[in-house]
């Protein structure tokens, strides 16, 4: 008898989800031409699911979804790690997988770094996307938090720095981290920085020609963070030029340098 309902199931289902590379539902669970992905708000992350259609059906214990094709199921123990059972009887995306964090600069497509209080660890989470998500008194600012109407700032306020003495052959920056010089006549910074008109590599502030929006956008072994793809590392020695290996991930290294 469960045999036959999930047949039936699989059956109603092929009709109500099939095809998944519809990029309106890029905020939701879906998929393209590069894999199948789970989503919360605009936060994706890439799951095993293989993309279906009525050209490429999915096996006898699986039913086709928007976001591939899914698992049929009774239980959650039924299904992959990290996917619950839905009520529907297959096998759905739980939640984003946790990323550690210091900050939100180790985060990325609308997410911010906060403290998990089950765990004790800081991590990425969906940030707000409109001022209904926020208190009556706050907006939803461009860096996805919610901060005063009366003056919503972004940044990140910890401080490395002073004055150009605090970072040894660095030059400390208007928002106090030690960057590197750079010209502006033939501009070189780390990746995701861009040469100011002080001649200072700073994070740039409106990115023009973004190479990414997902880190499925950038291929194996990178990560998206701020429109561009960074290189994933173990240590500094695999990032490139002024940059550190940070939570796994290569970014500008705003440390003083008196060596």
């Amino acid at each position: 008898m469960k045999n036959k309902l999930f047949i039936l199931m699989s059956t109603l289902f092929v009709f109500a989800f099939a095809g998944c590379d519809d990029d309106s539902q890029r905020n939701s669970s879906h998929c393209d031409d590069s894999g199948c992905y789970g989503c919360e708000g605009d936060y994706c992350w890439e799951i095993e699911n293989e993309p279906c259609n009525d050209e490429s059906p999915c096996a006898d214990n699986e039913v086709c979804t928007d976001f591939g094709c899914a698992l049929l199921c009774e239980h959650d123990s039924d299904c992959n790690l990290g996917e619950e059972c839905l009520d529907t009887g297959f096998c759905s995306p739980k939640e984003a997988p946790q990323t550690i964090c210091e900050s939100d600069a180790d985060c990325g497509n609308g997410t911010i770094c906060e403290l998990d209080p089950e765990t004790g660890n800081m991590i990425c989470i969906p940030g707000c996307t409109s001022d209904d998500d926020c208190a009556e008194d706050e907006v939803c600012a461009s860096c996805n938090r919610c901060e005063p109407e009366d003056n919503p700032v972004c940044g990140d306020s910890k401080v490395f720095c002073e004055n150009n003495e605090d970072c040894g052959s660095k030059i400390c920056s208007e928002d106090h981290k030690c960057a590197l010089s750079c010209e502006t006549s033939d501009p070189l910074c780390p990746t995701g920085q861009v040469c100011s008109t002080d001649g200072v590599c700073i994070d740039d502030p409106a990115p023009e020609n973004p190479e990414c929006v997902f880190s499925s956008d950038c291929g194996s072994s990178f990560l998206c963070l701020n429109t561009y793809c960074h290189s994933t590392c173990e240590i500094d020695d695999e990032c490139g030029y002024g940059e550190f290996c940070h939570l796994g991930v290569c970014k500008a290294d705003y440390r003083p340098d008196f060596e």
